[in-house]
């Protein structure tokens, strides 16, 4: 019987929840041990296509999880509030670093909520350039992002 996406990212979101999984690696091993023949490539899409995020693990380090909900401008608070390592500005940009792994899901969350203020975004690994239109003063962007409930 053949498996597809949707199924391999059923098997990711099962291993997420009952394995503290820190590295794209570990996955790889875990669901090729289930039958899947992954490669880390493979495994990257899915983390960028299910918007997995890094969290803080009690022992330290990070683990990767599900962002909780479809309310994109709850997702992005909830980023800003416990991933963000810092936020700086000039001009019209903000450039916004986040735990490894949590850029994506923080790029798909900003151009999702569809900030009139933004004029595009572009986004890594560990985090997002956030472009703004030209009358738009950053630093009130920036405190308009902190406020977000998270």
């Amino acid at each position: 019987m053949a498996r597809n996406k949707q199924q391999r990212q059923q098997a990711i979101k099962q291993l997420i929840s009952t394995h503290k999984i820190q590295k794209q690696e570990e996955l790889v091993d875990l669901l090729n041990e289930q039958g899947w023949e992954v490669t880390q490539a493979t495994v990257s899409r899915d983390i960028a296509s299910m918007q997995l995020v890094k969290v803080p693990l009690e022992t330290g380090g990070f683990a990767y999880a599900m962002m909780n909900g479809t309310d994109y401008l709850a997702q992005l608070g909830q980023i800003l509030h416990e991933e963000t390592s810092s936020i700086d500005f000039q001009a019209n940009m903000i450039m916004v670093r986040v735990a490894p792994g949590t850029g994506p899901a923080l790029k798909n969350a900003l151009e999702t909520c569809e900030f009139t203020e933004v004029f595009g975004v572009i986004g890594d690994d560990t985090g997002a350039l956030i472009v703004l239109k030209t009358a738009v003063n950053a630093a009130n962007f920036v405190k308009k992002l902190q406020s977000l409930p998270g």
